[in-house]
């Protein structure tokens, strides 16, 4: 009988390790919101914690802009790290870009776990209808 409780406790020991050491990673949700401002995009991005205990990250957001006339490209990426209590929601960065006709604005929000791992993502792009329709 002593031999049949320690194998049960033994599997026990071992169930609730692979239980707590498998947490998913998708608890973080990422969100980009965009606003037109007379020719000029404001980029927020914020970021939710879907659980009920303190979550931390890292991020970066990134506005790629091409122009299709003239084939210019510029890359602007801001990063940080941040901490949200349970199911609070936080803006994290705004960036500005201006918007021309023949634009085309690439954003994009990542968040890393401390092993540089992507937990959650979101993108959105803007401009250039005429190639969208297409």
């Amino acid at each position: 009988m002593h031999f049949l409780y320690r194998h049960i406790t033994l599997l026990l020991l071992v169930f609730t390790t692979i239980s707590y050491g498998q947490v998913p990673q998708d608890k973080i949700k990422a969100k980009i919101e965009i606003e037109k401002i007379e020719g000029n995009v404001k980029i927020t991005a914020s970021a939710e914690n879907l659980t009920e205990v303190i979550r931390s990250a890292s991020y970066r957001l990134s506005a790629i802009k091409n122009n299709n006339k003239s084939n210019n490209q510029s890359n602007n990426s801001q990063e940080g790290i941040f901490t949200l209590q349970p199911s609070e929601i936080k803006k994290l960065s705004t960036a500005q870009v201006n918007l021309e006709p023949d634009d085309e604005v690439i954003v994009l929000l990542l968040f890393y776990d401390e092993n540089k791992q992507i937990i959650a993502k979101d993108r959105v792009m803007i401009g250039d209808e005429k190639k969208k329709m297409m």
